[in-house]
C-alpha cells in the first residue's frame, strides 16, 4: 500500500512495476495527455496501462519521494531548482498536447483564468512534495494528476511554491530567495515574476475554498488538518503574502 495523500488514503496499491488506485472522473480526458506527454519527450510521468471499472492501473514510477515528517534533503536550494526545471519540461512538452479547454477537467485547483487565458496549458495544480519524485537529489517526475486541468504556466509555478518554498515559511528558510530559486529553476520570464506573488495569493484563496468545501461535506481527513490550521491561521498567511508582495517581486525582479 502506498500513501496516497488524503484524497485516496489506503487505495493506492503496488504490485511490483504498476500501480492500480481510484480512476480520477476525468481520466478519459488525462490518460491520453498522459501519453500525449510521454509522445513529445517528456517520459517523466505514469504511463497508463488499464482501466477496470473504477480504478486504474498505471507505471511505477522508481525514486524517492518525500513525505511528512520531510527529510531535510527536500529543502535544499537545488532541489527547489530542480522541481522549477521539471515543471518547465512539463510546460514546453504540454504547450504541443491541444486540450479541450470544455472538456470536464477539475476545477477544484485549477486557475481561475485557465479557461480563457492565452498560453494555457494542462497543468499539474498538485505538485506538493509527496507528488515529486526525486533521483539522485533532484526532481525527476511528476505523479498523481487527479487534479489537472487547464491554466497559465505561472499558475502551476504559484502552487508548487506554496508547497515548496514554503510560503506558510518554514524555520532557516528565507521565503523570497527560496521564490527567486524556483523562478530561476523554471526559467520564468519577467512578466511572470512580476505576476508570481499576486498568484500565489490567488492559488491561496482557491486551496483554502479546496478545503473548506470538503470540510462542510464531512470529510474526516480535511476536517482533521483544517481543525490543526484553522480558519485564523489561513487569515493570517494570506495578511502575510499581501503585506510581503512588494519584497517577493523585489526579488524575484532583481538583476
Amino acid at each position: 500500500m502506498l500513501s496516497g495523500g488524503l484524497a485516496n488514503a489506503g487505495a493506492v496499491l503496488r504490485h511490483g512495476d504498476t500501480v492500480e488506485r481510484p480512476a480520477p472522473p476525468h481520466g478519459a480526458l488525462l490518460r491520453p495527455h498522459l501519453r500525449a506527454l510521454r509522445e513529445r519527450g517528456f517520459h517523466d510521468v505514469p504511463v497508463p496501462l488499464g482501466v477496470s471499472g473504477h480504478r486504474e492501473r498505471l507505471s511505477y514510477v522508481r525514486g524517492e519521494v518525500a513525505v511528512s515528517p520531510y527529510p531535510e534533503w527536500a529543502w535544499a536550494d537545488d532541489a527547489l531548482r530542480s522541481v522549477g526545471a521539471l515543471l518547465r519540461r512539463m510546460h514546453d512538452a504540454a504547450a504541443d498536447v491541444p486540450f479541450d479547454r470544455a472538456g470536464g477537467w477539475p476545477s477544484d485547483l485549477a486557475d481561475p483564468e485557465g479557461a480563457t487565458a492565452s498560453g494555457a496549458v494542462v497543468c499539474h495544480n498538485d505538485a506538493c512534495l509527496e507528488n515529486v519524485v526525486f533521483r539522485d537529489g533532484r526532481a525527476a517526475a511528476l505523479i498523481d494528476f487527479d487534479l489537472a486541468a487547464p491554466g497559465r504556466p505561472v499558475w502551476d509555478v504559484a502552487m508548487a511554491a506554496r508547497y515548496w518554498v514554503p510560503m506558510r515559511g518554514r524555520p532557516g528558510l528565507d521565503p523570497a530567495q527560496r521564490l527567486r530559486a524556483l523562478a530561476d529553476g523554471y526559467g520564468l520570464g519577467r512578466a511572470d515574476r512580476a505576476a508570481l506573488p499576486r498568484a500565489i495569493e490567488q492559488a491561496t484563496a482557491v486551496c483554502r475554498a479546496f478545503v473548506e468545501r470538503r470540510v462542510e461535506r464531512g470529510d474526516a481527513a480535511y476536517t482533521a488538518a483544517y481543525e490543526q490550521s484553522g480558519r485564523a491561521v489561513w487569515d493570517r498567511h494570506q495578511d502575510w503574502l499581501a503585506d510581503h508582495r512588494p519584497v517577493l517581486t523585489a526579488a524575484l525582479l532583481a538583476d
